[in-house]
C-alpha cells in the first residue's frame, strides 16, 4: 500500500454514506477535510471511525446536499468526490418499467453536486454511480450529467470499472467519472487482479476473503428455516441461485419460471468464486447466502465489499448491511485516489494505467457466459423427456378465501386424464359467468413446437357477482399450487418485462356483461399486455363501460381489482402519454402491489360508476 502519496491534498466529500469511497483516500494520505450525507446513521458511522480509520481532523456534517450553505463549506479544496444516490438509475428500476433517472428527485442531485463544485472550484472531482446511468431514459439523463459538469469548466474522463479487478471479492461494475484540467485524457487504473491484470492474477474468492474473520454473531440464528422458500435454499448449489428450480435448469419438477425473478433470488455463494454484487436492503430470500445455508454476518458482509475488519459501523444489523451495501468498495476508491494522485497531483505513484483505447473485459466475460448458459439450456431440451409432466393432476376440493361479498366461493376439482376440470361458484346463483381453456407445456419448446400440452384446465365459473373473475383466477393458482412446485401462475409465466410462458389460453368466455370480466377478456390476450399503448386506448375501450372518462380513475379502478396496470403516475419512468398491462391475470392474494398511483378519494360518487 502506498501510503501518504495524496498528503495536503484537501478533499471534500458529499453523499459520504458510511465511508467506503472517503476510507480509500484517507487510506491514500488525502486529507478529507469535510464529509457529509443526509442520514443520521451514516453520519454517526463515519464519526466512529475518526481519529482510527479515518482522519480526526474530518468534519462530518448531517446536511440536505441541496440545502447546504454554501459560504460554510471548508476553503481551498483541491478535490470533491462523491455519488449521489443510484436507486434512480438502477436494475430494480429497470424491471418496474423503466429507471426513473432524472425524473426522480434522488436523479437530480447531481445538480446540487455541480452547485458545490461550481463555488468551491477545486482541480478535480470524482463521480460514482451505477452502470445503469449511462442509459436510462434513452442516454438523455448521462448526456445532460456529462453537459452540467463541462459547463463547469471541465474536461470529463469516465468509465466502467469493476471492483473485482481491484481486489474486492465481489462483482461490481460502477461508473467512474474524473473531471479535471489536464491537457490530456486522464487515464484510469489497470486491474490489479483477472485476465485484464498485468500478470493475469486470479481474482480473490469469497472464501478467500473470509479467512481467519472473527466471529461477530451468532451463526445458526441466520440460518434460513422458515417461509416459504427456505426449505429450497441447502438444495442450490454454491454459486447458483433459484434458476437451479428451473424447467431450462434440467430441475424435474420446477418452481419458478426461467428468468421471473432477480439474480439474487435464492443465490447462494461459492468459496470458490468471487460473489455477485451486494444490495443495500435485500429480502428474505435476496442473497447472497452463504454457502453454508446461512445469511453472512456482518463482519463477512464488511470483507465482501473491501472494509477492514476494525471500520465500525452503528446501528442494527439491518442498519450497518444497508450502510455495507450503499457503499462504494474500498479496495477500488483506493486505487482510484492512487491514479488521481499520479496524473492530476504529479506524485509519484506506482500504478500501470490504462491507455483510453484498452478494452475491458468483464463485458466479454458476460458474453462467454450467456453463450455457455444457452448451450446448457439445449443439452437440457434435448434430454427432457416430453412424457414426463410437472403437473400432478390430483382430484381435490377446497374452498377459496372469501373474495365477495357474497359469502365463500366453492371450488371442485375432477380430474379426467390430463384434463382438469375447474368448476367455480362465486356466490349462490347458477349464473354462468365465464369459461376458459389454458393448456399447461412444460417447456417452452414444447409449446413453440406446437406439441401435446402436459396438463389442460377446463374452467367454468358461476357467479353474479364483479368478483367472480378475480375468484376464478384465484382458483387456477390453487390448482397451480396443488398440482406442481410452481405458487402461482406469476411464477409460471415469468416476470412480465420477459415473459417466459408455458401456458397459454386457448379460449376465454365471458358470459356476464360485468366491465371487469370484459376487460380480463382483454388482457387474457398476451398481446394486450407487457408493452406500451396510448391512454386514450384504455379510456376509449373500458372508461364508457364502467362510467369512468378519467384515466388516473380508471386505473385505480382496475388496480382494485388486483389488475396491475401501470403508467406514470405509477412509475415514473414510463412516458406521461402511455399505460401497460403486465400479466395477462390479477395478482393473487398477498402480493403486493410495487407501485401505486397517486392518492386518491375514490368512492362511488365521484367515480360515477354505472352498472348499465
Amino acid at each position: 500500500m502506498q501510503d501518504r502519496v495524496g498528503k495536503g491534498i484537501r478533499v471534500i466529500s458529499l453523499f459520504t454514506g458510511a465511508g467506503g469511497l472517503d476510507l480509500g483516500f484517507d487510506l491514500a494520505g488525502y486529507d478529507v477535510v469535510y464529509a457529509t450525507d443526509i442520514d443520521d446513521l451514516s453520519c454517526e458511522t463515519l464519526k466512529a471511525n475518526l481519529g482510527e480509520m479515518l482522519s480526526k481532523a474530518t468534519i462530518v456534517e448531517r446536511a440536505d446536499i441541496r440545502k447546504i450553505d454554501l459560504q460554510t463549506l471548508p476553503k481551498e479544496v483541491d478535490l470533491i468526490i462523491g455519488g449521489p444516490p443510484c436507486q434512480s438509475f438502477s436494475a430494480s428500476g429497470r424491471r418496474a418499467g423503466g429507471a426513473a433517472g432524472r425524473l426522480d428527485d434522488r436523479g437530480t442531485l447531481f445538480e446540487a453536486y455541480c452547485g458545490i463544485i461550481g463555488h468551491v472550484k477545486p482541480k478535480a472531482f470524482l463521480f460514482e454511480n451505477v452502470r445503469g446511468i449511462l442509459g436510462t431514459n434513452q442516454g438523455q439523463d448521462w448526456l445532460a450529467i456529462v453537459n452540467a459538469f463541462r459547463d463547469l469548466g471541465y474536461s470529463i474522463s469516465y468509465r466502467i470499472l469493476d471492483a473485482l479487478d481491484y481486489g474486492a471479492p465481489q462483482q461490481r461494475e460502477r461508473m467512474i467519472m474524473v473531471g479535471h484540467n489536464l491537457t490530456h485524457e486522464f487515464l484510469f487504473p489497470r486491474p490489479l487482479f483477472g485476465p485484464d491484470s498485468v500478470s493475469s492474477q486470479p481474482h480473490i474468492t469469497s472464501g478467500k476473503a473470509l479467512e481467519g474473520i472473527a466471529e461477530d454473531e451468532d451463526k445458526e440464528a441466520l440460518i434460513l428455516n422458515n417461509g416459504k422458500y427456505a426449505h429450497l435454499l441447502p438444495l442450490v448449489p454454491p454459486g447458483e441461485n433459484y434458476l437451479f428450480f428451473t424447467a431450462k435448469r434440467g430441475y424435474p419438477n420446477p418452481v419458478f419460471a426461467y428468468r421471473s425473478r432477480f439474480s439474487d433470488f435464492l443465490y447462494k455463494a461459492s468459496p470458490n468464486l468471487p460473489i455477485k454484487t451486494l444490495i443495500a436492503s435485500p429480502g428474505k430470500y435476496t442473497g447472497p447466502f452463504h454457502w453454508e445455508n446461512r445469511c453472512f454476518t456482518v463482519k463477512e458482509y464488511m470483507r465482501l465489499q473491501g472494509f477492514p475488519d476494525s471500520y465500525q459501523f452503528v446501528g442494527e444489523r439491518s442498519d450497518k448491511i444497508k450502510q455495507i451495501g450503499n457503499s462504494v468498495s474500498p479496495k477500488l476508491s483506493y486505487i482510484m485516489a492512487l491514479a488521481i494522485a499520479k496524473q492530476i497531483f504529479e506524485k509519484t505513484v506506482d500504478l500501470e494505467l490504462l491507455q483510453k483505447d484498452f478494452v475491458l473485459s468483464f463485458d466479454s466475460r458476460k458474453g462467454k457466459k450467456a453463450t455457455k448458459t444457452r448451450e446448457t439450456h439445449a443439452i437440457v431440451a434435448k434430454a427432457q423427456n416430453s412424457e414426463t409432466s410437472s403437473f400432478r393432476l390430483n382430484n381435490y376440493s377446497s374452498v377459496v378465501a372469501p373474495n365477495s361479498l357474497s359469502g365463500k366461493p366453492n371450488v371442485e376439482v375432477v380430474i379426467e386424464g390430463t384434463i382438469a376440470k375447474i368448476k367455480i361458484k362465486s356466490d349462490t346463483s347458477k349464473k354462468l359467468f365465464a369459461k376458459a381453456f389454458l393448456e399447461i407445456f412444460d417447456t417452452e419448446e414444447q409449446l413453440s413446437a406446437n406439441s401435446r400440452p402436459s396438463a389442460v384446465l377446463d374452467v367454468t365459473a358461476y357467479g353474479e357477482s364483479e368478483h367472480t373473475i378475480q375468484t376464478m383466477w384465484n382458483a387456477i393458482d390453487d390448482w397451480v399450487i396443488k398440482s406442481s412446485n410452481f405458487h402461482s401462475l406469476f411464477e409460471l409465466y415469468g416476470h412480465f418485462t420477459e415473459p417466459h410462458p408455458v401456458f397459454r389460453i386457448k379460449n376465454f368466455i365471458i358470459k356476464s356483461e360485468e366491465p371487469i370480466a370484459l376487460f380480463s377478456k382483454h388482457v387474457s390476450n398476451f398481446e394486450n399486455c407487457s408493452r406500451y399503448f396510448p391512454r386514450e386506448h384504455l379510456t376509449q375501450l373500458f372508461g364508457f363501460r364502467f362510467g369512468i372518462a378519467n384515466f388516473i380513475q380508471l386505473v385505480n379502478l382496475l388496480r382494485s381489482y388486483r389488475f396491475d396496470i401501470r403508467c406514470h403516475e405509477t412509475n415514473i419512468a414510463i412516458p406521461k402519454d402511455v399505460y401497460m398491462v403486465s400479466y395477462p391475470f390479477t395478482l393473487p392474494f398477498g402480493k403486493q402491489m410495487n407501485f401505486s398511483v397517486k392518492p386518491q378519494i375514490l368512492t362511488e360518487h365521484n367515480l360515477n360508476i354505472s352498472r348499465g
